[in-house]
């Protein structure tokens, strides 16, 4: 509950950056991958162009959200919390390729651990309900 009550506390001081930020991310994201991939010898053209298809998805999730937001009166702006969770996703997802292409972050890896813990946990309660 404390991550929603984290993205609920977002407010961005211009549109634009509901928008800029994720694609910042995004892009951060791609190069990052492609340089631990050129680094690793793991290079897959097919990778790469699912990971752009949902890069693409995640903001147009975001203009969806914006629009809904200026439809519909919410206490939440939810393109921000929309922005927030991807800006979120995206820097883990930069710190993981940091990590496989050799930059040790410690406390990375320890958050990673953790995360990977979680969704483990998290599949298994669902396998045995």
């Amino acid at each position: 509950m404390a991550a929603i009550e984290i993205l609920e506390q977002i407010h961005f001081n211009s549109p634009y950056w509901i928008f800029l930020l994720p694609c910042i991310g995004a892009g951060g994201d791609i190069v990052t991958g492609w340089i631990q991939a050129t680094i690793n010898g793991t290079w897959d053209s097919t990778k790469m162009r699912r990971g752009l298809y949902r890069k693409l998805l995640e903001l147009m999730t975001v203009i969806i959200a914006w629009i809904v937001g200026i439809a519909i009166t919410l206490p939440v702006n939810i393109a921000s919390l929309v922005a927030g969770y991807i800006i979120i996703m995206e820097g883990f997802s930069i710190m993981e390729n940091l990590d496989q292409a050799g930059v040790s972050i410690p406390f990375v890896k320890r958050l990673l651990k953790k995360a990977k813990e979680a969704v483990d946990a998290e599949e298994e309660e669902k396998k045995n309900a």
